[in-house]
């Protein structure tokens, strides 16, 4: 059985499908029904197919649109958490630390909580904030912006020259270098170094 209007099988519309969820090939392929064993090389070689390709982009496009969500919204809630401030959210001195009331946050702070946990105490109740992780929210911005490639890096397995030898200086025909120095003692050895024996 084939969908007519992308000219796939099922399993191939199913395979979309599944790769929606979690965009990932050797899982979706896996659920779609294919062989577990093949599933690596089944999802790579469905997703590159020009048919599949297709209808995967027409799918994404399909659910942007439902959701409404745009590429914007998605790059201000990512910069929201990269550049939340635990100010925001608390105050605190040598009296201690107070968590500051939700209702004069501003729309969208709250979002940059992952957590608030209250437990009792002998002192009283404990509160602890967690806001959701700064460093990941910053990798993933930075990488949508491209401004990890503007930053120059040595390529992974480029070969690096070494230098082995180190040349003589110029001779200009006169005394060779190191004529006339003192000659150096069989035994004699640098600090640290094992001195060499003739008998060796």
């Amino acid at each position: 059985m084939r969908d007519q209007a992308a000219g796939l099988t099922a399993r191939q519309e199913r395979f979309v499908q599944e790769y929606l969820v979690d965009l990932n090939a050797t899982r979706a392929a896996e659920r779609a029904g294919y062989s577990p064993k093949a599933a690596p090389s089944t999802g790579a070689r469905l997703k590159n197919q020009p048919r599949v390709k297709a209808r995967i982009e027409t799918a994404m496009a399909e659910r942007l649109e439902r959701t409404r969500i745009r590429q914007d919204r998605v790059v201000m809630e990512l910069a929201r958490l990269a550049f939340s401030d635990i100010c925001e959210f608390a105050d605190w001195d040598e009296g201690g630390v107070r968590i500051r009331d939700s209702a004069g946050m501003g729309p969208g702070q709250s979002a940059c909580i992952a957590e608030i946990v209250e437990t009792p105490g002998k002192d009283g109740r404990k509160l602890r904030v967690k806001l959701h992780g700064k460093t990941r929210a910053l990798e993933v911005l930075c990488r949508h912006l491209g401004l990890f490639e503007k930053v120059p890096r040595q390529a992974e397995g480029a070969v690096i020259r070494v230098v082995t030898r180190i040349p003589e200086p110029d001779w200009d025909g006169g005394e060779p270098p190191g004529a006339g120095a003192p000659p150096r003692d069989p035994g004699f050895a640098p600090s640290g170094a094992v001195p060499l024996r003739e008998d060796a």
